[in-house]
């Protein structure tokens, strides 16, 4: 047997054995070491095979195409510091709970720690921040080996799923010669010989199928917890960032909000907007939070918590000062979003059978609904000021929201840059929006690989309009992922914030320190972005007032290619606006209170 049929053996069988336990999608950058790898999914039938030139972009596109997706997605790559460029990307995916699978290939044994090139240590490269890891050492092609890689593939992709979801990280050792003599994906005679089980697979199954434990509360939790909030007057539900596939849980969550009379605080990008819940949620509640004579004349006596630490700064921090109230987290992740150490009760399990099995052992719903109209109609006062002050602002960030929420149709895809896009989104997204789907990379809350993000989420399926919205360092923080766009030819459509830098610092304490505050933090970009984007082949819409904007992402959204539609905005003024705005909102609010 040819010595590549013998390294090549391993790789290929578990390449085979990931598309027999789901994966559909793998990303690839270019390398020799990971030659075996690359040539056995590219050939795989089953496997939609993604090539890109650059790590970084790789490991952002199969985040953005697992979140999208919902499956786990497989990323390959070369050794070195190839590898250690995933990082970013892992990091999110681990912090956000989205299933990869990163197949590094590596030096073999007697190459390491030795001067060889392109050498490092790979051996838990991602430490902490891997679900799981496995050195699957150099494979051969015996019934051992092949078992061996199989196995270790179908333990893969489980442990990406979870619970809790998340990346997995193989590394491969790969001994020259890297291609075998039999054509690529393919087993030689000889190894069919040797090992026929290992090598055949079991038919059209799966080697190992591992089934994917089902999270239900516990019985007695769910009675302590019910007896704790049945006690509360003035409870309320606050949902945070989430993306949960199951499609009970808006109806679960409005079941829960009826028993316990509990308005709903849910930002875009907890995907609960939606119209089961809509004589229960309260809408501009960053607004309202933040006026305080609201909160003092009545406050809140218990909250129960969903999905990741919410976006908006007043909510946030205000649940962080509430350690005296009852605070039940209600998780399914298996994380911890609580930074203030101010949760009383988790409660694990899936949410949806979560939520309903708390509300039917709260009982009937409650009948008063003072609490609940207190709330809604403080958020509509809120919603008309907000209103009232965006028609006479000059551009900026809310305008961009709006104008998203009045032209993309109700299944499209809104991905958000995290910095100020999303915290626009959160203060300024009307309640009569469609309910798009809001994806946005809030693990580690890095404005890391966004383009390339977008472009993987619009991947998972092209019939689906994708739109992204961010600030304009966020887009050239990514810039290599522009330049997949003419390889791949994703649709996808940026509305970029262009407002000559990191606006959101001009928000931050740090903007009174004056100096070298422009240069140290608002990094203003010094280049022509349309000149930039339409040299790689994308079209380029800049707007200069609200009026256009709907406009220019309606012709975007119909647009055959990549699109961006750049919203100048001018810094100082935008601050301005939205501190008038805000100020507004809360005054109305407090004007009633």
């Amino acid at each position: 047997m040819d010595a590549g049929d013998r390294t090549c053996a391993g790789p290929t069988v578990l390449v085979d054995e990931l598309a027999r336990s789901g994966i559909r999608h793998a990303v690839v950058a270019p390398g020799s070491r990971s030659a075996p790898l690359a040539l056995a999914l590219g050939v795989h039938p089953a496997l939609r095979v993604w090539s890109q030139i650059d790590e970084r972009v790789a490991g952002f596109f199969a985040l953005g195409l697992a979140k999208a997706d919902r499956r786990a997605v497989a990323i390959a790559c070369t050794s070195g510091s190839a590898a250690a460029n995933l990082f970013p990307a892992v990091v999110e995916a681990f912090h956000a709970g989205v299933p990869l699978v990163v197949l590094t290939a590596d030096r073999p044994p007697e190459l390491r720690d030795c001067g060889a090139p392109q050498t490092i240590d790979q051996v838990r490269l991602f430490g902490t921040h891997a679900r799981w890891f496995a050195d699957v050492g150099p494979l051969g092609a015996d019934a051992a080996s092949l078992r061996h890689a199989r196995t270790v593939a179908c333990r893969a992709v489980a442990a990406a799923h979870g619970p809790p979801a998340g990346p997995v990280h193989l590394n491969l050792p790969l001994r020259e010669p890297l291609v075998p003599s039999a054509p690529p994906g393919a087993l030689p005679p000889a190894v069919h010989a040797l090992a026929p089980t290992a090598a055949a697979g079991r038919g059209g199954m799966a080697w190992s199928r591992i089934a994917r434990p089902q999270l239900r509360p516990d019985e007695r939790a769910l009675v302590a917890v019910a007896d704790l909030l049945r006690s509360t007057r003035r409870p309320l539900i606050v949902a945070g960032p989430l993306d949960d596939e199951d499609p009970r849980l808006p109806d679960a969550v409005a079941s829960l909000a009826a028993a316990l009379g509990a308005p709903v605080l849910a930002e875009p990008a907890s995907n609960l907007r939606q119209t089961v819940l809509g004589e229960w949620l309260a809408d501009a509640h960053d607004a309202v939070l933040r006026a305080r004579a609201f909160l003092d004349r009545s406050p809140p006596d218990a909250v129960v918590r969903i999905g990741a630490l919410p976006t908006s700064k007043a909510l946030a921090e205000w649940l962080a000062t509430q350690e005296r109230i009852v605070q039940v987290l209600l998780d399914a992740s298996g994380t911890w979003p609580d930074p203030a150490g101010v949760i009383g009760c988790v409660l694990r399990g899936d949410l949806a059978t979560t939520c309903q099995a708390l509300a039917a052992t709260l009982g009937p719903p409650r009948t008063d609904s003072a609490w609940r109209q207190r709330w809604l109609a403080a958020g509509k006062r809120a919603r008309a000021a907000l209103d009232a002050a965006l028609a006479a602002a000059p551009p900026f960030e809310a305008h961009a929201v709006l104008a998203l929420a009045r032209t993309l149709p109700p299944v499209a895809r809104l991905y958000v840059g995290s910095s100020l896009a999303i915290r626009a989104l959160d203060a300024f997204w009307p309640p009569d929006a469609p309910p798009v789907r809001v994806l946005a990379n809030r693990g580690a809350n890095g404005i890391d690989g966004f383009v390339s993000s977008v472009l993987g989420a619009a991947a998972a399926g092209p019939e689906t309009i994708t739109a992204g919205l961010c600030g304009d360092l966020t887009f050239l923080h990514d810039f290599g992922g522009v330049l997949s766009v003419s390889r791949h030819g994703g649709h996808a459509v940026f509305l970029v914030l262009d407002n000559g830098g990191g606006g959101i610092f001009d928000h931050l304490p740090v903007a009174a320190t004056g100096g070298r505050y422009e240069e140290l933090f608002v990094t203003p970009p010094a280049v022509d972005l349309g000149r930039l984007v339409t040299a790689c082949g994308l079209a380029y819409f800049p707007v200069d007032t609200p009026d256009a904007l709907p406009a220019a992402l309606r012709r975007a959204l119909h647009a055959e290619h990549a699109t961006v539609v750049a919203l100048r905005i001018d810094r100082v003024a935008s601050l301005a606006a939205h501190r008038s705005a805000v100020l507004a909102a809360t005054t109305a609010v407090e004007g009633e209170a």
